[in-house]
């Protein structure tokens, strides 16, 4: 411990190599980066033809250390390129025809990584969960190794058993790239029908492409731990550890990665009709639309078919004398997924306003105060075939001769569904495995909404949008309860036993009001704001018979978490014993500086029939934001805050990490996961026997009592954010016009500058995942120039 400490203190003489102490996020992570942005446009034209061209190059270049001794740089860079133009053309006095073409090409190379994202955020989860003391990054040649050439890498198989990951190895044993294209080309035409005025015809025909592809290169890492040692004068030796033939090498190989290519087309027909009449005004419109995707990059023979759907839609509307309006849609969608019984969908909405400023008896003083005033609302039905994993749900999934029966990992592992013939020369046959069942009944998901709303402004300067909006949602597809042994389904199709039950209802405001304002002849001032309150809650979902009315999901909000209520923490392992019984399956009793946790039934025993609803959805129920900007002579100030209420978030305590799935656990030794200081100072131990510390006892093992949904965990994610900020400077035109520029400006601009919140341990945007990445404060200094 004394010599760990010298080499934490840099004292004279110490030995980082015998006795390291490894800051694992400054050897792999810079403080700061910079980026470089550019963009460009420019338009122009006649009254014959008009183009807009544009074009953007961005790069980030990540906080990854480089270390110059690899012939190659394997820290990240990010591009991404922009290009855009848009051509319209009058054929004629009738027809106008217009061309948009984009493409979005995006260039990577960083460190290898098993990020879903593709980047190398998880070598920070990596830096996380490795012991700061188990081995050094790398080591400084011995003189056994006076002529090596590669890096010696530190690791120390005494801790486990096997080689521990290095995450430095991993920053500096090759570099992953991918490319990434999208492109558009988009034709519209529009036609006005002549000899019925007001009637007109818009065509869009659109098509996508998008290809994508990765690769790695890299070498495998020589491993090195240390031999003889005298820490008195530095001196040691190393051990070769991953000794073996083709463990390691010192020349990069070639690994291809994924490749995803897919199409997109979309066929859009519109014929639009307007007329006015007197005080009377009337619209229509109809609109048919086919969709279709197409892989070609497809595992199978169904995700190889084009994903389709076609749709029409209208609208009818009348309107008299601006003050009073009445409108009518309707959907006739169709999905492939369903049934042909159940592939279409009639989706029809009524909707009404008023405009009581324009009445003739909305005048006087009233009519200077509210210069502007207006009723709305609307009545409608909604479908949704975006729903399950399922592609077609009314045809079954069969897999015949599944040879991945006989694979101890596959989730469908079955050793009695597969035989093998014969000593030598064998020959084996596999069985056939149902993934599902045809279920020809399951249909669209359907919801009624409604909604009123009033819009006003008052004193001509400040806007007021208010909205109620209730929702009924009917036919959620759930997975059925409970299947009966005797109906004889395959375990591996229960997954896919689902039916079109569920019922839930949600409730909401929204409110946006925005003031403008001229202070004075030099000064402006401008706010705005948005408000969001939401509730919903179950109606009916499939439930077996619980013991308690409080362990029911129906009446409760959707996704309501459930768990234990903690109390407090064990005094010592003698009251541990006494309390009600707690195990959670591994058969390991609590102890002292456990949590304890409340027997709400009373019944003697703490089990998963004392869980109740906790806390609130992590979804959350209020979300705002507001800001202003001013502008006074050549100078401007904007801000924007955002924020959120009435959400709650459990702290992960285990030691779970899938990054895939954005899960970080934060308990502390296991799985050489670093230590929290928060947990540090404020955690139970026999010295300090704190009934409400922040953290349990802490152990080198999953302590499974203490990893349960609870309470204990349970924290408030209400939180504040200053989201942006931006200051400039317009530079006087009597300074630019000799440069032929209309406009130029400099500013200074931050994102994520600020966050007000009762939960102070991390980001409360990062929830429970405490050791995710962490979310990224970004300065930025630029300058516009417009010719």
């Amino acid at each position: 411990m004394f010599n760990t400490q010298q080499t934490i203190d840099k004292a004279p003489g110490n030995s980082p190599y015998i006795f390291p102490a490894v800051d694992w996020m400054s050897t792999l992570f810079r403080d700061r980066t910079t980026t470089n942005r550019a963009n460009f446009s420019a338009s122009g034209g006649s009254q014959l033809a008009k183009y807009y061209m544009s074009g953007s190059y961005s790069r980030d270049n990540g906080i990854l250390q480089v270390n110059p001794v690899n012939n190659f740089n394997s820290g990240m860079k990010y591009e991404n390129y922009q290009l855009r133009a848009n051509i319209n053309l009058s054929l004629t006095k009738s027809t106008e025809a217009e061309v948009r073409l984009w493409g979005n090409f995006n260039d990577y190379t960083g460190p290898i990584t098993s990020s879903q994202d593709g980047f190398s955020t998880d070598l920070y989860v990596k830096a996380l969960h490795t012991s700061p003391v188990a081995f050094a990054p790398y080591y400084q040649p011995d003189s056994a190794n006076r002529l090596t050439h590669h890096i010696l890498f530190g690791n120390n198989p005494g801790l486990t058993g096997g080689l521990l990951d290095n995450p430095y190895a991993d920053l500096m044993d090759g570099y992953k790239s991918f490319s990434e294209s999208r492109m558009s080309a988009q034709f519209e035409l529009t036609q006005k029908i002549d000899f019925i005025p007001g009637l007109s015809f818009h065509g869009i025909f659109s098509t996508n492409r998008y290809s994508y592809f990765d690769l790695t290169r890299s070498y495998k890492p020589f491993y090195y731990g240390i031999g003889f040692s005298d820490p008195k004068t530095g001196f040691y030796t190393l051990n070769w550890l991953n000794n073996k033939p083709g463990d390691a090498q010192e020349f990069l190989s070639y690994y291809p990665g994924n490749k995803t290519v897919y199409t997109y087309l979309y066929l859009q027909g519109t014929v639009d009709y307007s007329h006015s009449f007197g005080k009377h005004s009337v619209g229509a419109t109809v609109i048919g639309t086919r969709q279709q995707t197409q892989y070609g990059d497809a595992n199978d023979l169904l995700s190889s078919l084009p994903y389709r759907n076609l749709g029409v839609s209208g609208r009818a509307s009348y309107s008299f004398d601006s003050r009073y309006f009445m409108e009518f849609n309707f959907g006739y969608n169709g999905s492939e997924r369903f049934a042909p019984n159940h592939r279409y969908g009639f989706f029809p909405t009524i909707g009404a306003g008023w405009v009581i400023s324009n009445e003739k008896f909305w005048d006087g003083g009233i009519a200077n105060v509210i210069t502007r005033l207006k009723l709305r609302g609307s009545y409608g039905l909604v479908g949704n075939d975006n729903i399950g994993s399922q592609r077609f749900f009314y045809l079954s999934s069969v897999t015949p001769d599944d040879n991945n029966q006989s694979n101890s990992s596959a989730p469908n592992y079955n050793p009695l569904f597969y035989s093998s013939f014969g000593n030598t020369n064998s020959y084996t046959l596999y069985g056939t495995t149902i993934q599902a069942y045809p279920n020809p009944d399951v249909t669209w998901e359907r919801s009624k909404k409604s909604n009123i709303a009033i819009e006003a402004t008052i004193l001509k300067d400040l806007s007021i949008t208010a909205e109620i909006y209730h929702e009924s949602r009917y036919d959620i597809l759930i997975s059925r309860g409970y299947i009966p042994v005797s109906v004889g389904i395959e375990n591996t199709a229960n997954a896919n036993l689902q039916a079109n039950l569920g019922k839930a209802t949600a409730n909401g405001l929204d409110l946006n009001l925005t003031y403008n304002q001229r202070i004075s002849k030099d000064l402006t001032a401008q706010f705005l704001g948005n408000l969001t309150v939401t509730s919903n809650k179950v109606v009916y979902t499939e439930e077996p018979q619980y013991k308690y009315g409080y362990e029911y999901r129906k009446g409760k909000p959707i996704n309501q978490p459930y768990g234990y209520i903690a109390e407090r923490l064990f005094v010592d392992d003698k009251e541990a014993r006494n309390a009600p019984p707690q195990n959670f399956g591994n058969g390991i009793p609590p102890q002292g500086g456990d949590i304890k946790y409340r027997d709400v039934n009373g019944d003697g025993i703490v089990d998963g029939d004392d869980q109740v609803a906790i806390g609130l959805p992590q979804t959350p129920q209020i979300i705002y934001g507001f800001g202003f900007s001013l502008q006074y002579k050549n100078f401007d100030l904007s801000t924007f805050f955002q924020g959120l209420a009435r959400e709650s978030f459990f702290i992960n305590p285990t030691a779970n990490t899938d990054i895939s799935n954005g899960i970080y656990g934060t308990a502390p030794f296991v799985n050489n996961a670093q230590l929290l200081k928060a947990y540090a100072d404020n955690h139970w131990s026999e010295g300090n026997q704190n009934l409400y510390a922040l953290y349990p006892r802490l152990s080198t093992f999953n302590a499974i009592n203490n990893q349960q949904t609870s309470t204990w965990w349970m924290r408030d994610g209400s939180f504040l954010r200053l989201k942006s900020a931006e200051v400039g400077y317009s530079f006087p035109r009597r300074w630019i016009k000799r440069a032929y520029m209309d406009n130029a400006r400099i500013y200074l601009s931050g994102l994520n500058l600020l966050t007000f919140s009762k939960f102070k341990l991390w980001d409360p945007e990062m929830a429970g995942q405490g050791f995710g990445y962490p979310i990224q404060r970004v300065f930025n200094v630029g300058l516009n120039l417009n010719f």
